[in-house]
This record gives C-alpha cells, structure tokens and sequence, in this order.
C-alpha cells in the first residue's frame, strides 16, 4: 500500500483544485496546511464530536498541502527555498497531528512515540537520498500518502467505535491500533528507504 507510486497519476487531479489558488503565494498555502494540520491535531486531542471536525481539517491540510508545489509550478516560481518551506512545514504538520493522536484517551503515549519515530525518519530517508544526488526515495510499504489515507479511516473509525480496552498493557483503541501500525510500518519503511539508499549510492 504505497499510494506515492501514483503522484504522477494525482497530478492531473491537482491542477484544476489550484486553479482557484493561483492568486496565493504558495508559501502561504503551505502555512494553510500547517495551520489545519494544527487544528487536526488539537480537535482529535479535544475529542467527542471534535473528532469529526479533524477528519475535515485533515482534508483541508492535505488538500493545501498537495496544491502548494502545483501551483508554484503552474506560476513558473518553484524555487529551492520554497521547496525547503514546504518540508519543513510538512515535517511540523506531522508532529503536530501526531501529537493530537497521542496524547488523546484513545492512545498510549509509548506507543505513539515509535509511531512519530517511524513517521519522522521515513520522511527524512527519503529526501535524504535526493540530497544525495540520487532519486527521492518512495520504497516502503508506508508512505506519506499511505499515512493520510489511513488516518482519515481511523479518525472516522475512532469516532464511531467507542470500545476502550487493555490487553498485556496494550490500549485496544482504532486509534492505538493505527499507531502500533505506524510504528510498525514506519519503522520497515526507514530501514528499507536506508537500505535502497546505501546500496544505490555504490562506492560513493
């Protein structure tokens, strides 16, 4: 399930959604993300009905989030210090939706910091090989897109399923189950994107 093998395909997708945008710097689209991807965060830590309110600032952050590089192409300004902006905007974006996960009633805070773990260095590994003078690195089996995808199900999942309970010391929540995965996963994915990373880079 790695959904970043089709950007490519999303793409022709993209323009349309940036048309209305073209007036907006894009570096400041790339703050709307974080901006939303804050209130998702804080709304799922909230909790109750809340939780609905951060599957709809999810969309909003990953809908600005998709269109801020698209639109600084169809615009002719991409540069290096906008693509800068945009990853670490994007970097804080994480942490901060993360954040709202794992210090909500419905996960454990142990697990959600190998899940920021995984997260973090999965992002990480992969511009990292691009700064490398190689490709960016999309390997794994948990991408960024992967990530979106299941947060939004599990968010919905988390409000609609109330059941709260603790096997071996394990929270059993949709939402403690999501980051055991990304803990999981996310980890995989870093080893794997280091792997393909150490080996294309030869004798380098």
């Amino acid at each position: 399930m790695v959904l970043d093998s089709y950007r490519n395909t999303a793409d022709k997708f993209l323009i349309p959604l940036s048309k209305p945008f073209m007036k907006v710097n894009p570096n400041t689209i790339s703050v709307f993300s974080l901006v939303f991807a804050g209130l998702t965060g804080l709304f799922f830590y909230m909790g109750s009905y809340l939780i609905l309110a951060s599957f709809v600032t999810l969309i909003l952050s990953a809908l600005f989030d998709a269109i801020d590089g698209k639109v600084a192409r169809l615009r002719n300004i991409a540069s290096k210090k906008g693509d800068l902006l945009d990853h670490v905007l994007d970097r804080y974006s994480d942490i901060l939706i993360m954040l709202g996960f794992i210090f909500s009633i419905h996960a454990q805070v142990w697990i959600g910091m190998l899940a920021i773990i995984g997260v973090l260095l999965t992002s990480y590994l992969g511009v990292q090989s691009q700064a490398l003078g190689l490709k960016r690195n999309y390997s794994g089996i948990l991408g960024r897109a992967d990530r979106l995808v299941l947060m939004l199900i599990f968010i919905l999942l988390q409000f609609f399923i109330s059941y709260h309970a603790v096997y071996y010391g394990v929270l059993i929540t949709p939402m403690n189950i999501l980051l055991i995965w990304f803990a999981i996963a996310g980890n995989v994915t870093a080893v794997m994107r280091f792997r393909d990373t150490y080996s294309a880079l030869g004798t380098s």
